[in-house]
């Protein structure tokens, strides 16, 4: 008659169960620990890898620039909910209709610039020394290069 009582109170307050289990009156058996042929086969993956001849790291993918490209500026946030970047311009301008390349570790993407702001304000021009928020297609990384 309790326990309706107390889970009819649960049920009205919407208090979560707790997750004990209930103890149990026999006394669990011992088993010994087994050794099973998985483990046995990482073992010896492990060893052979240890073994193997020591291979050095892979270099660094650099992605390649074209030459004709100038850096205009860095990445410094990047909101992924609205994809907005916020880009230092570093160097030249960038006008609306500029065709910009992100190029960092995980990205490298073109994109026409279709909507740029500068504190909350539609802008047309971005000089050198500006924070810009620009409206991204893809996902853009912090410390990604912007060149034009």
């Amino acid at each position: 008659m309790f326990r309706k009582l107390v889970d009819l109170l649960k049920e009205v307050f919407w208090i979560k169960p707790s997750r004990k289990k209930p103890k149990s009156s026999r006394r669990k058996s011992v088993k010994k620990p087994s050794i099973k042929r998985k483990t046995v086969k990482k073992a010896e993956k492990r060893e052979k890898r240890a073994l193997s001849p020591i291979k050095k790291p892979a270099k660094s993918a650099a992605k390649k620039v074209d030459p004709s490209l100038d850096e205009v500026g860095v990445v410094t946030h990047y909101f992924d909910r609205i994809k907005v970047c916020v880009v230092n311009v570093t160097q030249g301008t960038i006008l609306i209709g500029d065709k910009l390349t992100f190029l960092g570790p995980k990205t490298k993407f073109l994109q026409k610039v279709w909507s740029m702001q500068i504190e909350s304000v539609d802008v047309k021009v971005a000089k050198k020394g500006q924070l810009i928020g620009l409206k991204v297609d893809k996902v853009v990384a912090v410390g990604d290069k912007v060149y034009k």
